[in-house]
């Protein structure tokens, strides 16, 4: 059996290579392939078709906790890491490669990044995309985490960080785990009254961006951005 997994897991890291991931005609191999790099000694086309059964996807399994993985048997933190640092050099690439060469105009680009980023957690978080008078991408930061309110946002914080990037604009983020983007009423009174505040400073608020796992909602494309 050992020599037939042996062979089994050579033949699949050769087909990839030979000819990429369109070689898999189904989702559970792409999944086998990489754990084979975190278990040494197991079935793993079996538990890759379990992962999937259970969590729906090879994204949703990438970004499962590691107590949830951990109920499938044959996967322990190796695999768990693994995952993580696969979602965490795709979010480098995107937000290195891609996000620091564009001009910020709520782009494809930097959904995808905030889509990677906190479309999948669990908890809301509020990201701050600072960017310069050309919208070129700067930084991002995390500012809090848990529900949208203006008293969870220190104005004294927002700016010192706004004028600690040399930033010209800003966009906001934030995810809602519920997977309805609906923005609420809170919502759209902290947006235009932080917009409002930030004017005042000749910083422009360009958008607010409601993230879910698979869409987003844009205040900018939706008219709820006030003048």
């Amino acid at each position: 059996m050992d020599d037939y997994r042996s062979g089994h897991r050579q033949r699949i890291k050769k087909k990839y290579l030979e000819i990429g991931p369109q070689a898999f005609n189904e989702e559970y191999e792409l999944l086998e392939l990489l754990l084979t790099f975190s278990i040494p000694r197991r079935d793993c086309k079996s538990i890759a078709k379990e992962l999937l059964e259970k969590f729906g996807s090879i994204s949703n399994v990438l970004h499962e906790s590691k107590e949830n993985l951990e109920s499938v048997s044959g996967v322990k933190d190796n695999s768990y890491v693994l995952f993580k640092l696969v979602l965490d050099l795709n979010k480098y690439i995107l937000k290195e490669n891609r996000l620091k060469e564009t001009h910020i105009n709520g782009t494809h680009d930097l959904v995808n990044y905030l889509k990677q980023d906190i479309g999948f957690v669990k908890k809301e978080v509020f990201k701050v995309i600072f960017l310069d008078n050309k919208n070129k991408f700067l930084e991002e930061e995390t500012l809090f985490k848990g529900t949208l309110d203006r008293s969870h946002i220190y104005p004294r914080e927002l700016v010192e960080k706004i004028f600690k990037h040399s930033a010209k604009s800003v966009i906001f983020s934030h995810n809602h785990p519920s997977g309805d983007l609906t923005p609420s009423k809170q919502d759209v009174n902290f947006t235009n009254s932080m917009k409002k505040l930030l004017k005042e400073l000749d910083i422009r608020l360009l958008d607010h961006i409601i993230i879910g796992r698979n869409s987003y909602f844009s205040f900018l494309e939706n008219g709820l951005l006030e003048d």
